[in-house]
C-alpha cells in the first residue's frame, strides 16, 4: 500500500510543481493568483496522502477553490476585462492542467477500486471528486479565455443575484 501512496503524493507534488512553473509563465497577476491557489490544492493533497503514508488520517481540509477563483472572475468581470487574461501563454497551461487533472482523476478512481483499505478507499474517493472538480474548473477557465461573453452567462459562474 506505500507504493500507491508514494505514487499518488508523485502525482500531487508533479501537479503543485507544474502549476507553480506556470505561475512563473504567464504575466496576468489573476491568472498567477488561479494558478497559485491550483498549487495550493494539490498541495493539501500531498499532506493528507503522506500523513495516511504515515499511519495518520487526517481529513482533506475543506476547500474555497472554486468561491476564490469565482471571486477572481468576477473581480475581472466588474472590472470591465474582457478576458481572464490577453496572455497567450495562459491557453496552453489551461489545456495542460486539464490533462493533468484528468489523469489524476483516473488513478484515484483505478486505486480506489483496487483498494482493500478502507481508509485509502475513501480518501481516494474524495480525491478523485477534488480533481474532478479541478477538471472541470480548469476547463471553466480556459472556455472563459477562449469565449469570455457567453462563459459569463453559465449558471455555475455567471454574475446573477441569489435566489
Amino acid at each position: 500500500m506505500r507504493s500507491v501512496l508514494d505514487d499518488a503524493i508523485a502525482l500531487e507534488e508533479r501537479a503543485r510543481t507544474t502549476y507553480r512553473e506556470a505561475r512563473e509563465r504567464v504575466s496576468d497577476p489573476g491568472a498567477k493568483r488561479m494558478l497559485e491557489l491550483l498549487a495550493a490544492e494539490e498541495e493539501k493533497h500531498a499532506a493528507a496522502l503522506a500523513a495516511l503514508r504515515e499511519g495518520i488520517l487526517t481529513p482533506l481540509p475543506d476547500s474555497s477553490l472554486l468561491q476564490d477563483v469565482k471571486g477572481l472572475v468576477e473581480g475581472a468581470v466588474l472590472a470591465g476585462q474582457a478576458a481572464i487574461s490577453k496572455d497567450a501563454s495562459l491557453r496552453g497551461v489551461l489545456t495542460q492542467a486539464m490533462a493533468m487533472e484528468q489523469a489524476t482523476e483516473r488513478f484515484y478512481t483505478d486505486r480506489a477500486r483496487r483498494t482493500t483499505e478502507q481508509a485509502v478507499k475513501d480518501l481516494f474517493r474524495e480525491l478523485t471528486k477534488r480533481e474532478e472538480s479541478h477538471y472541470l474548473l480548469v476547463s471553466s477557465l480556459l472556455e472563459y479565455f477562449e469565449r469570455p461573453k457567453s462563459w459569463v452567462e453559465s449558471a455555475e459562474f455567471g454574475l446573477r443575484p441569489d435566489y
